[in-house]
């Protein structure tokens, strides 16, 4: 029972199994565990000292018909501790009313709040990448930070913490913002979204922390305006409605003039009043962008996968072939067992430190099914891939 006999079949199936095992433990273990480590290091990072000089600052918030939460986004934004001069430019999608007269009612308060709009009878092109070229060219500092109105910026040291690091040669802060579902909202699919989002955010965030930005996130993103105007806009992806974050950032980021800001204190909220609605049309979106980006991201990741269910499949048979020896199922199990254990609490941490559901017993089962889901919504992405172009 416990004899083992060294066969071909049985020696190369070891074989497999052991590199499998190794890819995973430390090449798709390391990008997840840098994302959280470089949560941990940049809430520990102190700011700048009194003489620090801060750059002036134009936020743009994009807002679509989002007047209640605008009531509570707004003044968390122009109540930030921030030592220098900045402004909140609220460009209004539509023209909406009850969006204006909730400026309106703010504009008594903050001197520094402005509203524009983006004209209803614009057709034929992406309102979005229009609204924000207009929040742009009325900014009057050279650092633009966006968001939405959708959102909600917990701490009053967002801006200092998404700034700070415009140093020079510093053109591109790329941020994060955390899924969150009001109380008494229905979310079906919660865990395997979050896994799927968590999933999303540490193929780009890791890919930035390893020197590689290729998207950013457009409810929490900053870069110059002037870079904007040299890479003349939005002009190159104007037949697309969107790509506003992930393709203009994958033309201009680079490995110098890009930096990530993670702390605790620069992570804000993305309200989602429908969450399934919400995770399904964000991925749908960047499913058909993202074919389009330059980037090894999703060719390493994929390949990750792929390795998974290579693992699975080769203890498997590692285990059948040895019969009716037990060395082999021992040894394939343990290399199971070990793999999913690491990664289980790796994740974890992870998904903690962006604020995101704790998954820990069901990281396999998701890790195993997630090629499937992908591949579903490609297939949807494929049929209405129309809806994704600017003359559809």
């Amino acid at each position: 029972m416990f004899e083992i006999h060294l066969t071909p079949i049985v020696i190369t199936l070891a074989a497999v199994l052991l590199a499998a095992t190794l890819c995973l433990l430390f090449g798709f273990r390391h990008y997840v565990a840098s994302v959280a480590a470089r949560v941990r290091d940049d809430s520990r990072r102190p700011m700048p000292d009194d003489g620090y000089e801060w750059p002036a600052v134009s936020v743009i918030v994009y807002s679509e018909d989002d007047a209640p939460n605008l009531e509570v986004l707004l003044p968390q934004i122009l109540d930030q501790d921030y030592p220098a001069h900045f402004e909140v430019i609220v460009v209004n999608d539509g023209a909406v009313s009850s969006t204006k007269d909730v400026i309106a009612r703010l504009e008594k308060r903050y001197s520094n709040l402005y509203m524009t709009f983006t004209p209803l009878e614009s057709r034929s092109l992406s309102r979005k990448k229009l609204a924000l070229t207009l929040g742009i060219k009325a900014a009057r500092f050279d650092v633009v930070v966006h968001t939405t109105g959708c959102c909600q910026v917990p701490s009053r040291l967002w801006l200092k913490s998404i700034c700070r690091n415009f140093t020079p040669g510093t053109d591109i802060v790329i941020g994060y913002s955390a899924p969150a579902v009001p109380d008494g909202i229905r979310e079906p699919r919660k865990r395997l979204h979050a896994f799927d989002t968590v999933r999303t955010a540490v193929e780009y965030l890791s890919w930035a922390i390893a020197g590689r930005p290729y998207r950013g996130n457009c409810c929490n993103l900053a870069y110059r305006r002037s870079l904007f105007f040299n890479n003349k806009g939005f002009s190159r992806t104007l037949h697309l409605k969107y790509g506003d974050d992930d393709l203009f950032i994958n033309e201009v980021a680079t490995p110098r003039n890009t930096d990530v800001e993670l702390s605790a204190d620069s992570l804000i909220l993305n309200v989602e009043n429908t969450p399934a609605a919400s995770h399904r049309a964000s991925k749908l979106r960047y499913d058909y962008t993202g074919s389009r980006l330059r980037t090894r991201s999703r060719l390493f990741f994929g390949a990750c996968s792929t390795i998974w269910w290579l693992q699975i499949a080769s203890a498997i048979w590692l285990a059948v072939a040895g019969l009716p020896s037990l060395i082999p199922l021992i040894a394939a199990a343990l290399m199971l067992l070990l793999t999913w254990i690491v990664l289980m609490f790796t994740w974890r941490r992870t998904s903690r430190a962006l604020w995101s559901r704790s998954i820990l017993l069901t990281f396999p089962w998701f890790m195993s099914i997630h090629p499937v889901y992908t591949l579903i919504y490609k297939i949807k992405g494929f049929r209405k891939r129309g809806n994704n172009l600017t003359w559809s």
